[in-house]
């Protein structure tokens, strides 16, 4: 009896002594994805609506249900609109012009590949008004999807950041679209964001802030000066994460203070495009390779940031290969990728990183050494069929 008690005593002397274990909150982050498309495209036999009355819901995003369900939050910038009723664009008959729509039902889309979460910042949220707006939000929450975007008023009941909690930790997603964030106005978005980055992260709302930028060039193969003044805007306010859509096509990647920037991702599932590759006369848009980003964010017992480590995914908006010069159709249905079409998407991306001013450092020096190295791995393998990753350097939170 004796010594049972003393065991116990110290047991208990010894609990202050033993460190709790790290948390983890992992990630994963897509390109765009438009659940529908152009209202005239409905009735094609290659629209995005005729493939879910012939597959279902589950077609889609099939090759990545398992792989998003194996994370703590699957989360999506989903451009366009969710509605069943019978809107009118807001600029109808503006040339060049697209509006995305589709039936509020397409949210089973989503859920049957455990994608839990949507930025609604961008340029189709308004494509058919308020009206669409608080349609597609009622369609989300319907199916239990959490939404969060910032537009230039930021006061109204369809604006909101997602705070995500896990194990005590909490992390603060926002997003704004570009055309917000550019207002010059002293309460516009840009003030407005730097202010709440700075207020969440020192009053502890959050432990890690993730700032989410809908901006750039479409098509574009770099990313634009405004993406840069957002970004350095997002880290010197204490974000710990940039991401950015809107180009379409992969763009390059960036460390600052330790943090990672990815200037866009492509496309995902993207029902706006019956072709994903088709040339222009003298111009190609191929808007077939894409990345996904998983973030591995790292915090002690107590909830403060340790670092965060990024494994990059090449994939395909389609999952139809291209071959020669031919228009490539868009079958809706995004696939992993390796080989030399998975190579091209880390080319995509090492040709917009820019390593050149900062070679000094040996950090970037080693992730531009080890993006090209699997970028060669990949070139030379004869298959492309298949999953492949590339898992950069854990980056702690001091430098």
């Amino acid at each position: 009896m004796r010594l049972s008690r003393l065991l116990i005593l110290l047991l208990i002397a010894l609990l202050p002594c033993i460190a709790l274990a790290d948390v983890t909150i992992t990630l994963t982050f897509t390109g765009d994805v438009t659940l529908g498309g152009e209202e005239w495209m409905l009735g094609e036999p290659d629209s995005f609506a005729a493939m879910y009355d012939k597959h279902g819901p589950e077609y889609f995003l099939g090759n990545f249900a398992e792989f998003f369900a194996e994370d703590d939050l699957t989360i999506i910038n989903l451009e366009g609109v969710l509605s069943d009723a019978d809107l009118r664009p807001v600029q109808e008959g503006k040339n060049g012009s697209y509006f995305f729509k589709g039936k509020t039902e397409y949210t089973s889309v989503l859920t049957a590949a455990s994608v839990e979460a949507a930025s609604i910042a961008n340029n189709h949220t308004y494509d058919y008004g308020e009206p669409g707006l608080r349609d597609t939000i009622a369609a989300l929450e319907g199916a239990g999807i959490q939404w969060f975007g910032t537009h230039d008023s930021h006061t109204t009941d369809t604006e909101r950041f997602l705070f995500f909690e896990k194990d005590g930790v909490t992390i603060c997603i926002m997003s704004v679209y570009w055309d917000d964030y550019l207002q010059g106005k002293p309460e516009g978005c840009g003030a407005f964001l730097r202010a709440e980055i700075e207020r969440i992260k020192s009053t502890g709302e959050a432990d890690a802030v993730v700032a989410i930028l809908h901006g750039g060039q479409e098509y574009g193969r770099h990313a634009t000066n405004p993406q840069k003044v957002f970004t350095k805007m997002a880290f010197e306010a204490g974000a710990d994460l940039v991401i950015c859509h809107h180009a379409h096509v992969v763009m390059g990647m960036d460390v600052i203070g330790n943090r990672s920037a990815f200037y866009s991702l492509g496309n995902f599932c993207f029902g706006g495009n019956r072709l994903s590759y088709q040339k222009k006369g003298s111009k190609v848009q191929d808007a077939a390779p894409a990345l996904i980003v998983r973030a591995v964010l790292t915090f002690d017992d107590e909830g403060n940031y340790k670092g965060q480590q990024m494994t990059l995914y090449p994939v395909q908006a389609t999952s139809v290969d291209r071959v020669g010069t031919e228009d490539q159709p868009n079958d809706y249905r995004p696939k992993f990728i390796t080989g030399p079409l998975g190579g091209h998407v880390l080319h995509l991306m090492q040709i917009d990183t820019n390593y050149a001013k900062r070679l000094q450092n040996p950090q970037n020096k080693a992730l531009k050494d080890l993006i090209v190295d699997k970028e060669n791995e990949l070139a030379a393998m004869d298959s492309s069929q298949g999953m492949s990753s590339l898992t950069l350097p854990f980056l702690p939170a001091e430098e």
